[in-house]
Formats: C-alpha cells, structure tokens, sequence
C-alpha cells in the first residue's frame, strides 16, 4: 500500500485561497492582511471550545485581530442561533469572521454574513423550487464580509458556493439559502486541527463528501470537468478513508484534499440529487450527523437512480476500483452501491436509518420535507411527488 506523505501546499482559485499545512493556523493574521481586514469575530461550537485547543490556537494567532469570540454554534444550523450570532455580530461591528470547525459552523458564518449585508428576515433569503425541476433564487446583491474557515472535519461546506443550510423546527424542514458572494474566502487546513476530531465523525464527513462526487458524476448537469475532479475524489477516498484509522496526520491531510475535491467539482453543475435533498432533512429533522445520514442513504440512492444513470454509474465503479470488463452496466452499478455500503460498514457508520434514531412515523414527514428540496432538481430520474422518495426512505429504514 501506498505510504502517504505529508501535503504542504496553496491553491488559489477563482472563489478562494486553500493554505494546507501542519500548522497552518500560525499564518492567519497574514490572511486577514491580504484581504484587508483586521476585526475578526471568530465562530465555533461548545464543544470544539472545550474539548480542543483550535479555537486557542486561532485567537493566539489573530492576537489583536481577533475581534471577540460566539461559541453558541448548534448542530445543522438552527436559524434561531443564526439570528442570535447576527445580534452579537452587529455589536462587535466585526469585518471579517473566523469559522473553526465542522460544516454547521461554516453554514451559521455564511447565514452571519447573508444578514449583516441584506438585512431582513433569513426566510427572506431562500431558494424555492418547484418539481420536478424549477429552482428560484433570490437576489442578494450586497457586499458581504468576508469568511476565513479552519475546518475540523472531512467536510467541504467551506468551499461550498451557496448560502448555507438552516433547519426551520418551525417549518419542519431545512432552508437552503441563495448566497452570491457570500463563500468563504480563504480556507487553512491545519493538520493539527483536523487531528482533533474523532474518528467516527471524520469518517461520516468524509463520506458525505463521497456522496458529493457520485451525485456530481450522475447529476442532470454533469460535465468533463466536473467528472474529472469528481472520479479522482472517489479514486481517493477509496484508497485513503481504510488508512485513516490510526489518525496518522498526513494520511489526514491527503484525506481532506480528496474530500475538498467534490466542492469543486459540485461547483461545475447546477445541482446533485435525491440523497443530498433526503441528507438535509434527516439531519435538520431528527439531528443525525449529515455524514452518518449521507452513509445510511447512499447505496439506496445509488440503486433508485440506477436505472436512470446505468453509464455514469459504469464510471463511478471504475474510479472505485472495481474492473467492469466483464459487467453489464447495470450490474456496475450494483457493485458501485454495494461497495459504498461495504465501505461505510468497514468504517463502523450506522447501515439503517431505525440504528440513528429516525422513528418509521416519521418517514412521511421527511418525504414531505424532502420534497422541497432544491437538489431533486437535477436527480437523474426527475421526482414530482412523495412516492419515490418514500420507497427510499423505506428500505432504508
């Protein structure tokens, strides 16, 4: 096998700068100075507070930078705690925000920078669609401040475009926001920091971060570049994610950088599909981790779109490493899905929805939720009405 070796490197794109490095968290003033900003509200959760020393370490090395600090961040961004950091955001008059840890800490800091900048009510702010494949997208034109992300976990909704996801208890679903302009604009992956995070929740990330790159390769809108950068993260991820037991930090930092790469291959299509819409629902409804949420679905979605996508599935199988030759591509297909539940086993993530706590009553109100969900726009088997998504969640269950 393969030894990895340590990455050190930068990336600079059209949306954002990628700083890769062990300890890269000791560069950040360096970042603030290069976008022009030095008043920095930092982002996190209670936990990374008290159970890591990242959150020290940003702060440290923003020094006087480092504008005051909101730990209230909750799990998939309830909008409640989105309106609470905006109060405190607006206090502190900051001009730029620091978001250190996992994907709800990057969404609450977009939803942060989305009101600062349009004000209003967030509902204000959300993209609508119509099934089976009408999505409309509000216009936010104003200047948002900029974000600067230290990620903790395999995740990529730091490199994510749009503007975030919010669970609405009140509504009974998730709300994705429009977000034009509101990325986040530098992103430190430190080596250090991802070595915080516990095993099973870098494994669940990971794996939503898999999902990105199937549904990007068969989404509606797939193109060559997505599918370049798409089948070389699933290559990766197949090939890194068994390694990453022992939390070896270069075995880590190979692991990010292959989970980084469905964002921007994502960032080429306009959409994904059913799992991505379910994912979202899952979590915001019955707080399951989304990566675990991602694991438990996947392989059914996988097999639901199958026969709607039998030839991008046939390349999916492929980047996997599974040899073709002799299968029809149906038969790909079934041995693509079935190797991503095998791997999600062998990485010790729940296989049924019951095993997270999703009660059977509740499957109704989450193909309902499901059903407003902007990513069914571009699944490969357009969906108009609850009853396949239903089907899903059954066999899933």
């Amino acid at each position: 096998m393969e030894v990895a070796t340590a990455l050190q490197y930068r990336y600079s794109g059209l949306a954002q700068e990628i700083i890769c490095e062990s300890d890269a968290i000791s560069g950040i003033r360096q970042s603030l100075d290069g976008l022009g900003v030095k008043r920095a509200l930092v982002v996190c959760g209670p936990t990374i507070l008290e159970k890591s020393n990242v959150v020290q370490r940003v702060q440290e090395a923003l020094g006087g930078y480092c504008a005051g600090l909101f730990p209230g961040v909750a799990p998939h961004s309830p909008i409640e705690v989105v309106e609470r950091a905006v109060e405190v955001a607006g206090e502190l008059s900051p001009d730029c925000l620091v978001s250190v840890g996992g994907g709800s800490t990057h969404d609450t800091c977009k939803g942060i920078a989305m009101m600062l900048a349009e004000g209003g009510d967030i509902h204000d702010y959300e993209m609508r669609f119509e099934p089976p494949d009408k999505v409309i997208v509000p216009h936010t034109p104003h200047e948002k401040v900029p974000i600067i992300s230290v990620p903790t976990t395999m995740g990529g909704a730091e490199l994510s475009r749009g503007g975030g996801g919010f669970t609405d208890k009140a509504l009974g679903r998730k709300i994705l926001l429009s977000g034009a302009g509101n990325g986040h604009r530098v992103v430190i992956i430190d080596g250090q920091a991802i070595a915080t995070t516990p095993l099973r929740i870098q494994m669940g990330t990971a794996i939503g971060q898999l999902r990105i790159a199937i549904e990007t390769v068969y989404s509606t809108s797939h193109n060559p570049i997505g599918d370049a950068l798409a089948l070389h993260a699933i290559k990766l991820l197949v090939h890194y994610l068994p390694q990453c037991e022992d939390m070896d930090q270069a075995v880590l930092l190979n692991t990010k950088t292959a989970a980084l790469l469905p964002m921007l291959a994502m960032a080429s299509v306009r959409g994904l599909g059913m799992n991505t819409a379910i994912a979202h629902n899952i979590g915001g409804l019955y707080d399951v981790a989304h990566g675990e949420a991602n694991a438990i679905m996947l392989p059914h979605t996988m097999r639901y779109n199958l026969d709607g996508s039998a030839e991008r599935q046939v390349l999916i199988a492929q980047a996997m490493g599974i040899d073709t030759s002799d299968l029809s591509a149906e038969e790909a297909g079934l041995a693509a899905s079935d190797g991503v539940a095998q791997l999600c086993r062998s990485l010790g993530l729940p296989p049924r929805l019951r095993d997270v706590g999703v009660p059977e009553e509740g499957l109704e109100l989450l193909a309902a939720a499901t059903l407003h969900d902007r990513g069914l726009a571009t699944n490969p088997k357009p969906i108009s009405d609850a009853g396949p998504i239903m089907q899903v969640l059954r066999e899933a269950w």
